[in-house]
């Protein structure tokens, strides 16, 4: 049972504005939960939804919001991870709120459990990672680019505007021919013609993700169809049950599990285990999440590089006490780490007590 809960609202600031199809983020306010049960056992999670519905419904205000309902429904129960899900029921949608409850009951089973988290999930040591670069002024891309080659990384996702990006490509493409190339479109292709798209089947892109917003199914399939490019699913997939869409419909042929948007690591492990080809997003999230999201990322099966980064590289502080970081494209996953509960409290610019 629950003792105590509070969270703490986090702004952090990134070392560089960060490009997306609908926005261009400079700061990153997230959710740190942090759960004591009644036998003084601490768990913790993040919340990591946006300050504004661009990327899903869900929000910092909805992901406070939620979890006062869901302190609420907890009280008094006898919780795990497993039971978690049947708790809130009631609740209908929230993933990322929901996320950041069963992390923290993750890290309280592990700790009862005599183990660290890694232990308890059986995580692997290493995650390979690829690399995420805005399109913005072609010579800085092409310099960007580059330099994540040389550093290893093995897949190189390219974030832009739909209308920045052809012109872009075919410079990239020149420039480098082979490399590993993807693009992120974040739901922004549907003002786009089918020849648009038929043109960005011609650069041998790894996959195009999320070609139009989240909802849009019938398009995304017979986009799929006249495509030799792979569509990857994101926003779309909240669920097992959306990948099952996903396959009968013919809408795609890829997924991004990102842990939090699909309600936390029981359900990414569901879907991990339909067998559909997968790879691993991140959130722009602090390292508290992210550490979270690497050891799902570290299990076998996935077929692409994890879209993750080492903590040095979005924000100028970040929340752990250890380090994590990538080089020559592989991030080393520490055995052990906890949150700088001192740097939270000292950052923190709202504390909410729950229970």
């Amino acid at each position: 049972m629950i003792r105590r809960a509070e969270l703490y609202i986090v702004p952090l600031t990134f070392k560089h504005p960060i490009v997306t199809a609908h926005a261009v983020l400079t700061t990153r306010r997230t959710v740190i939960l942090r759960l004591e049960t009644v036998d003084g056992v601490v768990g913790y999670g993040e919340g990591v939804a946006f300050e504004t519905p661009w990327y899903t419904a869900e929000t910092v205000r909805s992901v406070i919001d939620t979890s006062i309902l869901i302190v609420q429904l907890l009280k008094g129960m006898t919780l795990s991870a497993a039971s978690f899900g049947t708790h809130v029921s009631s609740i209908i949608g929230q993933p990322m709120a929901k996320a950041m409850w069963e992390s923290a009951l993750w890290e309280v089973e592990a700790a009862r459990a005599n183990q660290t988290l890694k232990q308890y999930v059986q995580a692997g040591d290493v995650v390979a990672c690829g690399r995420t670069i805005g399109i913005g002024l072609l010579s800085q891309t092409l310099n960007a680019i580059e330099a994540a080659l040389a550093s290893g990384f093995d897949r190189i996702k390219l974030k832009a505007s739909p209308h920045e990006l052809l012109p872009a490509l075919g410079e990239i493409r020149s420039n480098f021919p082979n490399a590993p190339l993807m693009i992120d479109l974040n739901g922004s292709g549907s003002g786009q013609p089918l020849d648009w798209f038929e043109a960005l089947d011609t650069y041998r892109l790894l996959m195009i993700e999320q070609p139009y917003p989240s909802t849009h199914w019938v398009e995304t399939a017979n986009l799929q169809a006249r495509l030799t490019t792979p569509i990857c699913l994101d926003e779309s997939i909240s669920s097992a049950q959306d990948v099952a869409t996903m396959r009968r419909l013919r809408a795609g042929r890829i997924v991004n599990i990102k842990p939090a948007r699909v309600g936390g690591l029981s359900e990414a492990l569901a879907i991990r285990d339909s067998g559909t080809p997968y790879w691993v997003g991140g959130m722009y999230e602090s390292s508290i999440g992210r550490y979270h999201t690497l050891l799902f990322a570290s299990l076998s099966g996935a077929a692409y590089p994890a879209d993750m980064a080492g903590t040095s590289a979005y924000f100028e502080t970040d929340l752990l006490d250890t380090p994590l970081e990538v080089e020559n494209g592989q991030l080393m996953l520490p055995d052990q780490v906890a949150p700088d509960w001192k740097m939270i409290e000292q950052l923190s610019e709202q504390t909410i007590r729950l229970l």
